[in-house]
């Protein structure tokens, strides 16, 4: 899952979502140093990371891509992850896309001067170019990919994501389907816990 699907799965409280969001950049036990809801949030972020590179469905499309993208197949799964969310975000939630986007934008605005310094700049670029947004778009998912390109090596050659993702289109939305039905189920589960 990618930035949507891990916001959309942080429940209601403000500190839970805004610790999933920075949770990549908080390493080891360090998570301490956070209150307990925000604390809660980067054990979320931890905890949806690992039951999607574990989950069936998930590994059967990060495979199909595997031979062609083998370095860069869980990041390119990720972020058409939020692509297929966006496009069947009604058959999951009740909440309108575009209100949800800008509470999201509204929350973490309030506390750009609180992320760590690597958050707060890819956040920078995040709104600038408005991802959340833009990831129901196909242009707008290749747009990211083009721009994560240039930050990590090897390169991800956005020619060949297309053709995987064109010729095995309904897989992955089926996929998806089967791994967030559960994920939600996880997530709450997870949250609910004291």
């Amino acid at each position: 899952m990618n930035f949507l699907g891990h916001l959309v799965l942080s429940g209601d409280n403000e500190d839970i979502l805004y610790g999933n969001f920075i949770g990549d950049s908080i390493k080891g036990k360090s998570y301490n140093n956070f209150n307990e809801p925000i604390k809660k949030g980067i054990l979320l972020h931890r905890f949806i990371d690992h039951f999607t590179d574990h989950h069936p469905a998930y590994l059967n499309g990060k495979r199909r891509m595997y031979e062609k993208l083998p370095k860069v197949s869980g990041i390119v799964l990720d972020i058409l992850y939020d692509h297929i969310l966006w496009l069947n975000w009604d058959a999951y939630f009740s909440i309108d896309t575009d209100k949800f986007i800008n509470s999201c934008y509204e929350i973490l605005d309030s506390r750009v001067d609180q992320m760590p310094k690597r958050v707060s700049l890819m956040y920078w670029y995040m709104k600038k170019d408005n991802w959340l947004y833009n990831y129901q778009f196909e242009w707008g998912i290749y747009k990211a990919l083009s721009d994560l390109e240039k930050r990590i090596t090897p390169s991800i050659d956005i020619d060949k994501v297309k053709s995987i993702f064109n010729n095995h289109r309904s897989q992955y939305i089926s996929e998806f389907d089967d791994f967030f039905c559960e994920i939600m189920i996880k997530s709450k589960e997870f949250l609910d816990k004291k």
